[in-house]
């Protein structure tokens, strides 16, 4: 089975002192270890990884960009990890559920990771950000700290 990645659940996995860092962690853990689940892993997710995980506004100690770019390539180079690239059908369904959903600009980047999963068959998404994913019906949300070890 495989778990979708959300990019504020790599961040939290990888910056201690994010605010769900020890939950992220005990989530993708359990994940891959009890459940013996692979993570799904999206390109664009690790690229929006590298672009939050380096922003001085949102982090008293960002990485540097060489530090992202390293974690980015541990994480995709990584066993446990499943390497998600979209298809060419994503585009078509990303533009169908923005219309049908009637979503704006700043939901693009969800729904195109939620078409790029759904396109690979993963149902299941790790995300702290619940709400902007309930509107995709195929896709089974779980948040760090939600489901007891």
């Amino acid at each position: 089975m495989t778990l979708g990645v959300d990019t504020d659940v790599l961040v939290n996995w990888v910056m201690a002192g994010a605010p769900n860092h020890q939950a992220s962690r005990e989530l993708l853990e359990r994940e891959v270890r009890k459940n013996g689940s692979q993570l799904g892993v999206v390109l664009q997710t690790l690229l929006e990884f590298q672009h939050i995980s380096t922003d001085p506004r949102r982090f008293e100690e960002p990485l540097t960009m060489a530090k992202a770019l390293e974690w980015s390539q541990v994480i995709w180079d990584s066993k446990e990890v499943v390497r998600i690239l979209p298809r060419a059908s994503v585009l078509p369904r990303v533009v169908d559920l923005m219309k049908r959903h009637s979503l704006g600009r700043k939901r693009i980047l969800d729904t195109a990771l939620a078409a790029t999963l759904e396109g690979s068959d993963v149902r299941r998404l790790a995300t702290l950000n619940r709400k902007d994913f309930e509107v995709f019906s195929f896709l089974e949300l779980i948040s760090p700290g939600e489901i007891d070890v």
